[in-house]
């Protein structure tokens, strides 16, 4: 097989066989062809000569003393290095038995003794080809691979994008939410992390839940694009009519990105994020909204983010972001447990503490 532009390596054959004869034979066999022998008279010497150059076809006989070639074939084939160099046995020992035991150790060959020099040449010319076309099946699928991986990176970059674009609405409307959805984000992705390792959650989330909490929560608040500006630059308590404009933020924000969906359905960040902007003000104990879901009927994306958005709005509120004044605010979450928020949750969300956004200013 041709390979233009790429220069060509003599293929290495690895003979082993104790009586001297056969290597002269063989080794001059192999000569012949044009290829370079490398001969040993037992496996220990076979296993040197293979640790200074990985050969790409070994002929291997059966009887030798100390380790026999069987046992020598079971080696190569349990060894990730070695496992793919082809082997083919030559030996006296060509019963159907002997020959069904060795291609069990994973032989592709076996040639009885004493050998024809014409079938050594064929088998072993076959062979060294089968093995040169399996390595280049083996690195066009390994550069498949990469295309694909990279392709799939960059849509995924993409579907990322258009949702950050769409989290950023947001921030630009309500000037009280600087870094929010980022902090949010942050943290939705640390506490994701360590509950994977509780055994109450470790079903539910995996990496692939992971990284998609940390981009979908970033538009828990998305639906708030839908509340008049004059509500959101406001200070003070809140009429009726603005409580109710402001809670149906949660169904409005679900069904902008429902919209969107429509559009994008590869997106596979939306479904996350579409339960996130809908459940996010879900409680625990089910006096939340909009719909009054309670406990696990909650999504649990959902019930992560509650958390995070909470934390980070009582943070915001904050004058200085001292370690103090920062422990108040969890202490607010800890009363919240059972209540407002999933307790096995809280439990974990408390553990990481020193690791959530945003930290501790030090005066």
């Amino acid at each position: 097989m041709e390979n233009k532009g790429k220069p060509q390596m003599t293929p290495q054959i690895l003979i082993v066989d104790d009586v001297d004869t056969n290597l002269m034979i063989l080794e001059n066999i192999i000569q012949e062809m044009g290829y370079i022998p490398k001969c040993a008279s037992s496996a220990a010497q076979a296993a040197s000569l293979i640790s200074e150059s990985r050969p790409q076809l070994i002929l291997l006989d059966v009887f030798m003393p100390e380790m026999d070639g069987y046992e020598f074939c079971e080696r190569l084939k349990e060894n990730a290095i070695t496992r793919d160099i082809p082997v083919i046995f030559i030996s006296a020992a060509d019963t159907s038995e002997d020959k069904v035991r060795g291609f069990n150790l994973g032989a592709v060959d076996y040639i009885g003794k004493p050998f024809d020099m014409t079938e050594v040449i064929m088998r072993v010319r076959n062979h060294l080809k089968l093995y040169e076309m399996q390595q280049e099946l083996e690195m066009t699928n390994r550069r498949l691979h990469s295309v694909i991986s990279s392709q799939a990176r960059r849509i995924e970059d993409e579907q990322k994008n258009i949702l950050y674009a769409l989290a950023a609405l947001t921030e630009e409307r309500d000037a009280e939410t600087e870094n929010h959805m980022e902090n949010v984000s942050l943290n939705c992705r640390m506490l994701a992390q360590s509950l994977q390792f509780s055994p109450d959650f470790t079903e539910e989330i995996s990496e692939s839940f992971i990284n998609m909490i940390e981009v979908a929560s970033r538009l828990h608040d998305i639906g708030k694009i839908q509340i008049p500006s004059d509500y959101l630059m406001e200070r003070g308590e809140w009429d009726l009519k603005e409580v109710q404009t402001s809670k149906n933020h949660a169904e409005q924000g679900a069904e902008i990105l429902e919209q969107v969906y429509q559009y994008t359905p590869e997106n596979s960040f939306l479904p996350m994020a579409i339960e996130i902007a809908r459940y996010h003000h879900a409680r625990w104990d089910g006096k939340g909204y909009p719909v009054g879901l309670a406990g696990k009927d909650i999504p649990l994306s959902a019930r992560i983010t509650t958390i995070a958005d909470m934390y980070d709005t009582l943070v915001g509120e904050l004058e200085e972001k001292n370690a103090e004044n920062l422990e108040r605010c969890l202490k607010l979450v800890e009363e919240g447990s059972g209540t407002l928020f999933d307790p096995k949750i809280v439990r974990v969300f408390l553990k990481i503490k020193k690791r959530l956004y945003p930290k501790a200013v030090v005066k």
